[in-house]
């Protein structure tokens, strides 16, 4: 009796293994020398999407012939192939390819069969991949770095130092036109004539300036995300000051392109940033702005963003390591609504006037007039 139960277990737990398994469908791309690397590629980005893992990319492929006269020709994998993992079978239809100069790019539509009970939740799985490349120029070395620092503090990016790797989104480079101190000596030095002293009057002026040129590349869509030149200029022999928030300020337009802050209400109603550390200072100031229609390319299809309707104005109150508290200075609190976009803004407070001085009681003025009977000498 005891045997047959657990016989009947064994088959009630394989029949839920089955039942367990399904069929997750994503759209990838892929890059590579050849088509089939492209496809491999492809295929490594889908099964780590769904399953949150690395694979091995070696892939059995189907072949299908297509005639044209007396012309044949093998073309591989143009309709279905097959990928099989150790976390079970992929499914893939090609729905757009093109290999030029030794390079190819294809769209992969996958179907991964996975078990729910395997899925892997990494902590990464919701970050975007992304990679410094080079900064060339004087003091490039030292910004690229910086940048890369800024990157690994805010933890909202999963930082790649390999920029060959199939999961790479995202390439920083840049340039860097200017970074120097330019310095003035005014000698105004001169002698008094009638005594003869020697007046010494040396003034020395700096300007210092960096210039920075940056991009952000696509790498999954082969594409410029963004491109800007960043001015830094000061009137003060303080170059390695401007080199820093050169810097900080690749690291805000990188961020605020790829991942804007969102601004969060609590139950009680205290609100959040999903920032802190050292990328957002007490006593900021950020624009808040809701999320309305998605508008889409017509001709390309992709997303060009949301409209946004400013609703109010932060002030940063608190800062921790993961996130920063603000409170409401201008605007309505209650339009605020929880996952609303933070831009920072250019808002400065009114100077609190002080308290008018009492005016003090006018002085009678001493009269100097003899009194009768006085003696004038």
């Amino acid at each position: 009796m005891i045997k047959k139960l657990l016989l009947i277990s064994a088959f009630l737990f394989g029949a839920s293994s089955v039942q367990a398994a399904s069929y997750e469908k994503v759209v990838t791309t892929g890059q590579g020398e050849t088509l089939d690397q492209a496809i491999d590629v492809g295929l490594r980005r889908a099964v780590e999407q769904v399953s949150g893992v690395s694979i091995d990319s070696s892939r059995i492929s189907t072949t299908t012939y297509s005639s044209n006269g007396d012309k044949s020709e093998a073309k591989e994998a143009m309709i279905d192939g097959i990928h099989t993992t150790a976390k079970g079978n992929v499914k893939y239809r090609i729905l757009n390819e093109q290999c030029l100069n030794d390079f190819c790019n294809v769209k992969l539509e996958v179907s991964v069969k996975v078990d729910p009970r395997d899925k892997i939740k990494d902590l990464n799985s919701n970050r975007r991949t992304i990679a410094v490349g080079q900064f060339s120029g004087p003091k490039g070395s030292t910004i690229g770095k910086k940048v890369q620092e800024f990157l690994v503090q805010d933890r909202k990016f999963k930082v790649l130092s390999n920029q060959k790797d199939p999961a790479l989104q995202y390439v920083v480079t840049g340039k860097v036109l200017t970074a120097k101190t330019h310095k003035r000596v005014v000698d105004n030095s001169r002698t008094v004539e009638l005594t003869g002293e020697n007046i010494k009057d040396v003034k020395t002026y700096y300007s210092s300036k960096v210039l920075v040129e940056f991009r952000i590349v696509d790498v999954v869509n082969n594409q410029v995300k963004w491109s800007a030149t960043i001015p830094t200029t000061s009137s003060r022999n303080n170059l390695s000051l401007l080199v820093d928030i050169a810097s900080k300020k690749v690291f805000t337009q990188l961020k605020d392109n790829i991942y804007p802050l969102v601004l969060l209400v609590g139950d009680n109603g205290s609100m959040v940033l999903n920032s802190g550390g050292s990328t957002v200072k007490k006593g900021q100031y950020y624009d808040v702005f809701s999320l309305g229609e998605k508008f889409v390319d017509p001709v390309t299809k992709e997303s060009l963003g949301r409209d946004e309707v400013k609703v109010g104005t932060v002030k940063v109150t608190k800062v921790l390591p993961k996130l920063a508290y603000v409170t409401v200075v201008k605007g309505d609190a209650s339009a605020i609504k929880t996952k609303s976009i933070a831009r920072k803004s250019t808002y400065a407070p009114r100077p609190k006037k002080s308290a008018a001085k009492p005016k003090a009681a006018p002085v009678k003025k001493k009269d100097d007039t003899p009194s009768a009977g006085g003696i004038i000498l």
